[in-house]
């Protein structure tokens, strides 16, 4: 790549030009991918793409165990106070206030090796209390859906239907490529919400 042109896009912002022109490129040819856009004029607008809402959530059901040792963590203890639940479509699931939740985007996204992501919570859904406390950064080269962690912290339950516009993706070029490595990230291709994989965090076992 020429270094005159890319240092253009150093650190900069896409828009909506230069999103759709990404969209259109091949993913052989480091395009980007966001797969389904249910309605491009309504999602994309400014410097970013609105990201939808899953039907596939994680609960917690804290009542089935006393506390959260990182050290003793396992799968089998995970799933002991988190389940995978699937809504229907057109049916609400119901977020209850001070209650923190696992969703996922409906789009499964592939982002270029030049372009890193952050997503950001619609401010139309804050102003009701509803926060995506994500970890929100996306690195170049990441393919999956993206779990996000809903938290209501507004007075009354809010009813989320699968399919709503919830957040919003900001894409941004970085100063070179960089590939994503599977074997050292943990959740990757994921299709949906993921449980926590902290229990992998190798300083896990230093500290056992």
């Amino acid at each position: 790549m020429n270094n005159n042109k890319n240092n253009n896009k150093i650190n900069g912002t896409l828009n909506k030009t230069e999103i759709e022109k990404l969209l259109e490129r091949p993913v052989e040819k480091n395009g980007l991918v966001i797969t389904p856009i249910l309605n491009k004029k309504k999602q994309l607008e400014g410097c970013g793409i609105d990201l939808r809402l899953s039907n596939q959530f994680i609960v917690f059901n804290p009542e089935q165990i006393s506390h959260l040792d990182i050290r003793k963590l396992e799968n089998h203890i995970i799933r002991k106070f988190q389940k995978h639940v699937i809504i229907p479509y057109l049916k609400p699931f119901i977020l209850h206030p001070n209650t923190l939740v696992l969703a996922s985007t409906l789009e499964y996204l592939s982002i270029p090796t030049n372009v890193e992501g952050r997503l950001e919570g619609r401010s139309s859904w804050a102003r009701h209390g509803l926060i995506i406390a994500t970890a929100c950064a996306i690195d170049p080269g990441y393919k999956g859906c993206i779990t996000l962690e809903l938290i209501n912290l507004g007075k009354l339950p809010l009813y989320l239907y699968p399919g709503i516009r919830l957040a919003k993706l900001i894409l941004s070029y970085t100063i070179s490529h960089s590939e994503y490595n599977p074997k050292i990230k943990k959740y990757y291709c994921q299709i949906g919400p993921e449980f926590s994989k902290l229990h992998e965090d190798q300083e896990i076992d230093k500290l056992s």
